[in-house]
């Protein structure tokens, strides 16, 4: 096997190792606020509306993965750079790709599980088909949302900025992006910058694919979040100091 396989599958082993005892909280906190969202929307206007659910919980949905890749894992981050961890892996025979992948699937698969609570809540309290291409683009959303969560903690010089500027882009992307809405019914200015998130396509994709549309016709948001995918393991490499001053 190659090595920079090997040294993904065993950094990989070693993340998720790290977490064998706290999964659970990162899957109460990545289902939590979506949840809590979802609830608060049905209560406002979906018990009146039912037909404005599947938009709802596509947008919980998203919110989750957000949680669970971005928010998380940029927060996370941040704290190993405050403790010089990244030192540790300095003295490590690695590459600096392997490692920012292990890192970025590591956020892909803790925000996997909250995913599929929204999915299952859409099935069971809302009737929701869950087609292929959703899965498909949830696994690539995921992936997309960590690197993008994976830029901002190896940027930010130390884990109180990395809080910080992922819980604004948080705020930010799910508020007034369209990730509960369309983006029809933004306005022209926040149109423009919602183009920015990796949200705005995977809530668009997700939508889409959920009125059975096949993935071959979803070519352009899904092709956005590939290269959300690819920059995030080309650029973060790159930009990445192992030590820490």
């Amino acid at each position: 096997m190659p090595k920079p396989i090997t040294d993904f599958w065993w950094l990989l082993c070693s993340q998720l190792l790290v977490l064998r005892d706290q999964w659970y909280w990162y899957l109460v906190q990545a289902s939590f606020v979506p949840v809590s969202m979802l609830i608060f929307l049905w209560l406002l206007t979906g018990r009146h509306d039912p037909s404005v659910m599947p938009v709802f919980v596509i947008g919980s949905l998203v919110s989750g993965l957000s949680f669970g890749g971005m928010l998380s894992l940029g927060q996370e981050l941040g704290g190993m750079k405050d403790q010089n961890a990244f030192e540790h892996y300095a003295a490590l025979p690695i590459s600096k790709p392997a490692f920012v992948a292990a890192i970025a699937t590591r956020g892909m698969l803790l925000a996997l599980p909250s995913a599929i609570v929204m999915l299952t809540i859409g099935v069971a309290a809302f009737q929701m088909t869950v087609t292929a291409p959703m899965i498909v683009i949830m696994v690539i959303s995921a992936y997309a949302l960590a690197g993008f969560g994976a830029i901002i903690g190896f940027v930010s010089p130390n884990a109180q900025v990395s809080s910080l500027v992922t819980q604004i882009l948080q705020t930010i992307i799910l508020n007034f992006g369209p990730v509960y809405i369309t983006m029809t019914d933004l306005p022209t200015a926040l149109r423009w910058i919602a183009r920015l998130w990796p949200t705005t396509y995977s809530a668009e994709a997700l939508r889409q694919a959920a009125q059975q549309q096949p993935l071959a016709e979803l070519s352009i948001p899904v092709g956005i979040l590939l290269g959300f995918v690819v920059a995030s393991l080309i650029i973060v490499p790159m930009r990445l100091s192992w030590r820490h001053r």
